[in-house]
């Protein structure tokens, strides 16, 4: 979304020193923007936005609730049962020859009946490659041959009910569905960069376990998996955003539940108060509220079909639709509604945009 773009297409007055101090707050804004300087925390930045309006039009202040979200589906609920597969003893003492004892001893030992949901992902994937050129063995037995070639179908057949319960059960995925308590500062959209090539990297990883793409699963190792996990946990920006996208949208809609009892053919009257609204537009909305919230929706735009294709398909593909693309329209219809007040006043009170030539 271009922050430029969003502001009103008209402005309260039309003297040319306003021009030249438009200009210079434009300018400001593309500088600041730019330099990287520390900006007020987000719920101050909104709270003073309001303040200033409500002083001015004389609104009652409300208090902003987040309405409360239908839980996750539990974990026990979504988890796909998968049948064990088993060699006898004598049989992998027989696969020293191709070097699967001992990752199969990995899976059976104490740390391996506990592995969590993206290790064991791993594991399948890397057994699957392990067990490739055993299938044609010289020095294995026809019977184990065939007993391998039976356990590797399977195998093949189970993975995407891995890959599923890894989807829905992960700890630091199921937290950035979940969210917290905690908005985005401004210049967030600096630290999306990580997070979103490790969602990329998982969708990548999804695509190639769904599709049977075999070749690539050498690279999908348990280590892979959480390094992807690490990145995302590290600074949780997924579970940020969506509560920022949610207490955005519900401020929004409080604020302009205020305005839209405003009587603005009353404020065409009272010149005082309409410089006062050209300043807040212009100084406060304009490039501070209006950016934050730009911001918000452009990582909305990065994070939302990234996270939709990575559960597409799953039990928890409605949550992603409610908790995040959801919310992600709704502020762009709020903003948009929000603007439209202003442009409303102004067209009301007969104030009409500077000339191209001015």
């Amino acid at each position: 979304m271009d922050n430029n773009r969003l502001w009103p297409d008209s402005i309260f007055h039309q003297t040319k020193p306003w021009r030249f101090r438009l200009r210079s707050l434009l300018l400001g804004l593309l500088i600041l923007n730019s330099s990287g300087c520390s900006r007020p925390d987000a719920d101050e930045l909104l709270g003073d936005y309001q303040q200033r309006l409500d002083r001015v039009l004389s609104l009652t202040p409300v208090d902003v609730e987040l309405a409360a979200l239908p839980p996750l589906p539990a974990i026990r609920d979504l988890q796909q049962q998968i049948a064990p597969s088993r060699l006898n003893l004598l049989d992998l003492v027989a696969l020293r020859h191709c070097n699967l004892q001992q990752l199969v001893a990995e899976r059976n030992n104490s740390l391996g009946k506990v592995m969590t949901s993206s290790s064991l992902l791993g594991y399948e994937l890397q057994l699957l490659v392990a067990m490739q050129p055993c299938l044609n063995h010289p020095e294995l037995s026809t019977k184990l041959r065939t007993d391998l070639q039976q356990i590797y179908t399977q195998k093949q057949q189970q993975l995407p009910l891995v890959l599923n319960n890894f989807l829905t059960s992960d700890p630091t995925l199921r937290k950035q569905l979940s969210g917290q308590p905690r908005l985005l500062g401004q210049g967030a959209s600096k630290a999306v960069a990580e997070p979103l090539t490790a969602l990329k990297n998982l969708n990548l990883l999804k695509q190639k376990i769904l599709t049977g793409q075999q070749d690539g699963f050498k690279a999908l190792s348990a280590e892979f998996i959480n390094q992807q996990l690490g990145v995302i946990y590290k600074g949780n920006l997924v579970a940020d955003w969506q509560f920022s996208l949610r207490r955005s949208n519900a401020w929004l809609h409080a604020l302009d539940l205020q305005l839209a009892k405003v009587d603005v053919a009353s404020l065409c009257r009272q010149p005082a108060k309409l410089e006062i609204l050209n300043t807040i537009l212009t100084q406060i909305f304009t490039t501070r509220v209006q950016s934050y919230l730009a911001e918000l929706d452009g990582l909305s735009f990065q994070l939302v079909p990234e996270l939709q294709q990575l559960y597409l398909g799953t039990a928890l593909q409605s949550s992603v639709e409610v908790r995040l693309a959801q919310p992600a329209l709704q502020l762009r219809q709020l903003l948009k509604q929000h603007i439209s007040w202003y442009q409303q006043l102004q067209q009301q009170c007969g104030t009409k945009p500077p000339s191209p030539d001015a």
